[in-house]
């Protein structure tokens, strides 16, 4: 029994072994197995034919788009043909202002979502400590080359109080919860994500403090990033203990 048992561990570590390596050999130059699902995808400058992955030819004034199978051309340029020309000085102004409208529209939607406390009792002495969400805000930030946004920063503004009257201090624990909606690329469909960041606050008698949380999210898409807003966000008293 103790043979047999090893023998079909070995079979499936040979039939792994055999799934792999037909994986490599079938997988083309320049491509990589899709994370996400079957089949492959192309390297970041790569586009997909046929069976193949071929370069991207990247003209002058010009880098590689965010989806990485495409170029798009640099600010202060538009796309002629297959190259890049300079804009008139209408035609860039024209750009910025659309790029300014866009973030305005961002900023817009910055505290949707950002309202709520919460409060807990130290058991002890009966000492509540409330934790108070004051504001909140997006920020997203270009991209290296400037072309694009490529991820956001949510900022979180929150104070903690408590009206314990003791000699000692309160060890409170907060933790806070943020949830973005987006519409996702190329669908009318709305997706979300969240994250969640903790913090330690040392608290004496009638003591209060404030902080600011900080949650990046990133994106695959500049309509994902345009559309982003804070859906919620949640501070809550994790803990309270008394030293």
């Amino acid at each position: 029994m103790f043979k047999e048992a090893w023998m079909r561990i070995l079979l499936i570590i040979l039939t792994m072994f055999y799934t792999c390596l037909s994986w490599s050999q079938n997988l083309p130059e320049n491509a990589s197995k899709n994370p996400f699902g079957g089949g492959w995808k192309c390297d970041r400058g790569y586009y997909k034919s046929g069976q193949k992955c071929l370069k991207v030819q990247v003209p002058e004034n010009a880098s590689i788009d965010v989806y990485g199978s495409g170029w798009k051309c640099n600010r202060g340029f538009k796309r002629a043909g297959s190259s890049c020309k300079a804009m008139t000085e209408q035609e860039f102004q024209r750009q910025m202002e659309l790029e300014k409208a866009a973030i305005a529209e961002m900023q817009r939607r910055r505290a949707q979502g950002v309202s709520g406390d919460d409060c807990d009792t130290e058991y002890k002495t009966n000492a509540e400590v409330c934790v108070e969400i004051t504001g909140g805000d997006i920020d997203c930030n270009e991209s290296y080359s400037g072309n694009y946004y490529n991820d956001c920063d949510v900022s979180l503004n929150y104070e903690v109080s408590t009206d314990y009257s003791g000699g000692a201090y309160l060890d409170v624990e907060v933790e806070c919860t943020v949830e973005i909606e987006y519409k996702g690329r190329n669908t009318y469909s709305t997706q979300s994500d969240s994250s969640y960041e903790d913090e330690s606050h040392d608290l004496y008698a009638h003591d209060s403090g404030r902080e600011t949380l900080t949650f990046n999210f990133s994106f695959g898409s500049y309509q994902e990033i345009t559309s982003a807003k804070i859906s919620s966000a949640v501070c809550e008293i994790d803990s309270v203990d008394m030293y």
